[in-house]
């Protein structure tokens, strides 16, 4: 009928197929701001008859992440749990959550690198009935949530934060440094991989706990450094000078005095350029990591006048692309990691690679026809053409005729030479 109206909801929009999508109006809800979802939890309650401590409506609201179905069911669990008022102890059991307050001291306790207080903490908890995972995982929102105090003090007012909690959260974005927040940030995340595959939950939490705590606690790069320079020992002065000033100008000097092993080494671009000493080493670099494109217009748009490692200076052939030298640079600077400069010039070039293995074929197929043996077949076959040409290796002498001190080097021998035939 025409009023019938269907709805569909998904969480996974990027699942359903454009042509349902092509067929429906989409609206996408916004997720429910806290103080939205606390308001409507409480007129529900209300309506209900149910007592739900306030503390209690928070933690159904954080968990539900601005879901209005999540909240409602959550809710509905805990009211079904609660004999009488609903308390945040029985909410968090039923959620599996430990114990905010203790999840803050635990994360204390990490922070501040004592590593029997923190173990011993987090055992109280688990006795408790707290999932390992759970607490890695309130350890990882209090970092987070302290990382975002820190940068943004605003954000300890969210309404399902309680007092006693959004003053310690403060208190920690002071006293901590974003690069201890974000450590632990990451090796939580590893510790919560490892957990969830561990035979064993709660060992693995409390090697990640032993791990946490002494790395919370080791200086920044920054201080290390400066402990390096605090420590390190002045430099004596020249002979016979007494002076405490003549002392720290020679420690600076020698502070800055450049290495011997550092100044002998070579630059990186040119380490990187060292392999490339002729021109035939860039084409065989670009025939090795396959790109054909390149290497056919390099072959038949390049002729080469200058060439160092780094510098290439060309004159176009006719036909060669505008863009050819910026890709021939761009390409060498991603291969090789170093900087190349690529330049055209109007005149002086040679012969493209492409003309000089055309003439080099051209002789040798000249070569080839005036051979006597090759003639013979051309007439023997009329219509016969000669497809290709290739050189081998000049035959070895036998040792009797090395012995007889033959007159010709190996290296002039010519298979199309007819004076060489018996060869």
């Amino acid at each position: 009928p025409e009023h019938v109206k269907f709805i569909f909801a998904t969480t996974e929009i990027r699942k359903v197929p454009v042509t349902v999508l092509s067929r429906c109006q989409r609206f996408d809800l916004r997720r429910i701001e806290p103080e939205t979802m606390l308001a409507h939890l409480s007129g529900i309650a209300a309506q209900e008859g149910a007592a739900v401590a306030p503390d209690a409506l928070a933690l159904i609201v954080r968990a539900a992440e601005g879901s209005v179905r999540d909240a409602l069911s959550l809710m509905d669990q805990a009211i079904a749990h609660g004999a009488g008022e609903t308390s945040a102890a029985e909410v968090r059991a039923m959620l599996g959550l430990a114990d905010r307050g203790r999840v803050l001291d635990l994360f204390e306790r990490i922070m501040a690198g004592e590593v029997a207080a923190a173990l011993a903490e987090l055992s109280a908890q688990y006795a408790a009935g707290a999932d390992p995972l759970a607490i890695l995982r309130d350890l990882a929102e209090v970092t987070h949530w302290v990382s975002m105090v820190k940068i943004a003090p605003e954000v300890a007012d969210d309404p399902t934060i309680g007092p006693d909690e959004r003053a310690r959260g403060l208190d920690f974005a002071e006293r901590l440094g974003m690069r201890a927040l974000t450590r632990m940030w990451q090796m939580l995340l590893k510790a919560l991989e490892e957990v969830g595959q561990a035979p064993n939950a709660m060992m693995a939490a409390e090697m990640a706990v032993i791990r946490l705590t002494h790395v919370a606690d080791l200086p920044s790069p920054e201080d290390l450094i400066r402990r390096l320079s605090d420590a390190a020992p002045a430099a004596p002065g020249p002979a016979g000078g007494g002076g405490g000033g003549t002392r720290a100008g020679g420690a600076a000097r020698a502070q800055a005095a450049p290495r011997p092993q550092a100044m002998a080494q070579p630059a990186p671009e040119t380490a990187a350029l060292a392999r490339y000493a002729a021109f035939e080493d860039v084409v065989a670099l670009v025939r090795a990591r396959r790109d054909m494109a390149l290497l056919v217009e390099i072959e038949t748009g390049v002729r080469l006048v200058k060439y160092a490692p780094g510098r290439i200076e060309f004159e176009p052939a006719a036909g060669a692309a505008p863009d050819l030298a910026a890709r021939i640079a761009e390409r060498l600077r991603t291969w090789t990691g170093a900087r190349w400069g690529v330049s055209i010039v109007g005149s002086g070039g040679g012969a493209t690679l492409a003309e000089r293995e055309a003439e080099r074929k051209g002789d040798l197929e000249g070569r080839a026809r005036a051979h006597p043996l090759v003639q013979a077949m051309l007439a023997a076959f009329p219509g016969a053409r000669i497809r290709d040409v290739r050189q081998s290796e000049a035959p070895t002498l036998p040792s009797a005729e090395a012995e007889a001190g033959s007159a010709e080097d190996d290296d002039d021998w010519d298979p199309f030479d007819p004076a060489s035939e018996e060869n």
